[in-house]
């Protein structure tokens, strides 16, 4: 897998864990501590060079998920 897909599995993944949980865009980007400007990128597939590793952390707090798994599909992922 190079970078550029494990971006997009990234972006993706971001989606799917929020949609799957029933989570809202505005409490996404709370958890993540990122605008809903960036969130809306990241889910555009779109990975804003300034987004802080931290972020990976925050999410493995809230929804488990280990950091290094977020940049493979995690489960069945969704476009829409």
């Amino acid at each position: 897998m190079n970078e550029r897909d494990e971006i997009d599995a990234f972006c993706k993944n971001i989606k799917y864990l929020r949609i799957k949980n029933g989570v809202s865009k505005n409490e996404m980007a709370n958890i993540m501590h990122i605008s809903m400007y960036c969130l809306t990128k990241i889910e555009k597939g779109i990975l804003p060079p300034s987004l802080d590793v931290a972020v990976l952390f925050r999410i493995h707090a809230y929804f488990g998920v280990p950091p290094a798994r977020l940049f493979s599909k995690i489960e069945e992922n969704t476009d829409s």
